[in-house]
């Protein structure tokens, strides 16, 4: 039994090491033993007293791994998460007197629906519309930056062809 124990010590003991060894020479190469995800904050926009911001995330625990989370910060605080839901492809923030406004997918897929969403002045967030695609999102960020109101889904229908090919519209015009 002696003899046994000797051996499983000498295994604990090797293992240790190496390890050890691992741990530093991954930490020499300006790593880690255990993944972890890069991230990026991107411009951050001022409302309600706070500076609202995305942040990307590539890899961690699913190699490969890309995703976009709404933060925010106080002047005192660390950065928080809005909430706990990740998106695949987001735009730009949008801060108006009545609200913050975010547009996001949560799927790399061209034909997923995009969703635009106003967080108000207390900090609760709504839905406002989903959307087709990015064009028609980017088309209404702008009209909120100007100032005018989020078209409904049927005018933004009925203006689709004419944005897509403005040509073809003029021409059935004259």
């Amino acid at each position: 039994m002696g003899l046994a124990a000797l051996g499983f010590r000498n295994l604990l003991i090797k293992l240790s090491i190496f390890f050890v060894m691992a741990a530093l020479l991954a930490w020499a190469l300006g790593g880690t033993l255990w993944p972890r995800a890069e991230t990026a904050d991107f411009p951050a926009v001022q409302f309600n007293g706070k500076s609202w911001f995305w942040r990307l995330s590539v890899g961690g625990r699913i190699k490969g791994q890309l995703h976009w989370q709404l933060m925010y910060i106080n002047a005192e605080q660390s950065p928080q998460p809005f909430s706990d839901q990740l998106w695949a492809q987001v735009v730009e923030l949008v801060a108006a007197p009545e609200g913050l406004y975010y547009a996001a997918c949560d799927s790399l897929k061209s034909t997923a629906p995009w969703q635009i969403t106003r967080i108000d002045q207390n900090n609760q967030a709504d839905t406002i519309v989903t959307l087709p695609d990015r064009l028609a999102v980017e088309r209404q960020l702008v009209r909120i930056r100007t100032g005018l109101p989020i078209e409904s889904l049927e005018a933004i229908e009925n203006e689709r062809p004419i944005v897509l090919d403005p040509a073809s519209s003029t021409a059935s015009d004259n």
